[in-house]
């Protein structure tokens, strides 16, 4: 009787596996069927990984295999589905793990800016005069990197990073002014409002010192280049206040009083400001252009000690429309429209890059002509991965850099690599090593973070650089 009870617990339980069982082989089916896996995610907009290329030295140091196991668990059929169902499961439990809101934060202290600021640059005058003389970290005693040689370049102007501009023209809502939450339209470009937030921005600076400490100890450089976003350049100073937008000047100037001379503080604001009139930004996008990312170098270059590459020496290449992030996100019909324009290297057949997973991309402009609108902006350095390497064989004697970033970087880093003969990129979403640690495993003289603005100014992305920052 017992034995006859076992059988029929066995037989119900092979009942309720079998369904799925059967609807393992079915999955396990399609996963191996090749032309339904994507190349591409529209979600994250960004390429997925592609089947590594056979080799006997990948073979033998097991590279090969983690190459297949990294495409087949990025290209499953179906994957955006299901990504898509794990974040709305997520949801419905307060998670959220995909998505960091770089928007008006949920405490926003724009009224108190200007008290925290005098008080704040006031604190650090008053240590400036109490320290001893010492080399600020732009004086490191690091091999200066050379330029790309140029016939007898013209200084090109770049904005003076320490004057304080309170009013600035720029668009004041004369053809339109709509608001669709925290994005705003103005004269045909989507912004996103932005706040300022005394506790983010205190706990980012104290970020800065951490890095710049633990790098400067290891004589290593550490410049900290926060990327304005379009709400705080491209509108007029007067609409901005009345938006509900902080001034993002006062904000890098509040963070920058309380970092420390381990930390290179580069103020790209001011000639961004200067160039305000030109496509610098998308207009239905939250990314600067090509050209923006340019002027943020040239102030980048005025902080470490560098001579910028003249923008005449560099070669447009429009990859056509582009459709941004925010196009779908507001209801009116007079956007101005978007283009890609990449600029090129002077030196560009000198210049190599290495993208884990991509061993197709060699180059620091893909050409995206005949992409997805959407997905355009990966142009620069093939979007956002885990580990870029970008080599100028021009500059073997050069020194070595290590960039931590977001998206914003991908532009910026293609300029650098005028200056250093290894360029290495992180992407600060996809790595989790401190930065320090990194950097001398590598060999580097400097490390740059580029980020947006947006990231100190909004709690839910600090941890993001919490223990990166190291």
């Amino acid at each position: 009787m017992h034995q006859t009870e076992q059988n029929i617990r066995r037989r119900h339980e092979l009942e309720l596996a079998g369904p799925f069982v059967v609807v393992l082989a079915v999955l396990t089916l399609i996963a191996f069927i090749i032309p339904l896996r994507p190349e591409t995610s529209m979600r994250e907009k960004r390429r997925l990984h592609e089947f590594p290329a056979f080799s006997a030295d990948a073979l033998l140091s097991g590279e090969y295999f983690d190459g297949i196991s990294l495409w087949f668990s990025d290209t499953f059929p179906g994957r955006e589905t299901l990504l898509e169902v794990s974040d709305r499961i997520d949801a419905l439990h307060g998670l959220n793990r995909n998505e960091v809101v770089l928007t008006q934060t949920a405490q926003n202290d724009n009224a108190d800016l200007d008290a925290l600021l005098a008080e704040a640059e006031a604190a650090a005058a008053a240590r400036e005069a109490e320290a001893p003389a010492q080399p600020a970290v732009t004086q490191a005693q690091t091999p200066a990197p050379a330029a790309a040689p140029t016939p007898e370049p013209t200084p090109e102007p770049v904005a003076d990073q320490n004057e304080v501009i309170e009013q600035w023209a720029g668009l004041n809502g004369e053809d339109e002014a709509s608001i669709y939450g925290d994005l705003v339209v103005i004269d045909g470009t989507i912004m996103s409002r932005l706040g300022f937030d005394q506790t983010a921005s205190d706990h980012h600076a104290a970020l800065m010192n951490q890095a710049g400490n633990a790098l400067a100890a290891k004589g290593i450089r550490f410049f900290n280049l926060p990327a304005p976003t379009s709400v705080g350049v491209m509108m007029s100073s007067e609409l901005m206040a009345e938006m509900g937008s902080a001034d993002q000047g006062k904000t890098l100037r509040y963070m920058f009083a309380q970092e420390n001379d381990n930390v290179g503080k580069v103020n790209a604001f001011n000639n961004l400001l200067a160039h305000n009139s030109e496509y610098i930004y998308f207009n239905t996008d939250h990314h600067w252009t090509a050209l923006g990312a340019y002027y943020a170098y040239q102030a980048f270059c005025e902080t470490a000690g560098f001579e910028p590459v003249p923008l005449s020496e560099f070669t447009e290449w429009n990859m056509g429309e582009f459709v941004g992030t925010y196009t779908y996100s507001v209801s009116s019909r007079n956007l101005k429209k978007d283009e890609v324009i990449a600029l090129v290297p002077p030196d560009n057949e000198d210049i190599h890059m290495e993208v884990i997973g991509y061993p197709a991309y060699t180059s620091v402009i893909v050409d995206e002509t005949e992409a997805q609108p959407n997905m355009k902006y990966n142009c620069f350095i093939a979007g956002d991965n885990q580990l870029t390497t970008i080599t100028n064989d021009r500059l073997p004697d050069a020194p070595d850099c290590l960039v931590i970033k977001d998206s914003f970087g991908n532009p910026f880093v293609v300029y650098l690599a005028e200056h250093y003969h290894h360029v290495y990129v992180l992407d600060y979403r996809k790595n989790f090593t401190a930065v320090s640690t990194v950097a001398e495993q590598y060999g580097v003289q400097d490390v740059i973070l580029v980020q947006s603005v947006g990231v100190s100014q909004t709690r839910q992305a600090l941890p993001l650089l919490d223990n990166l920052m190291k």
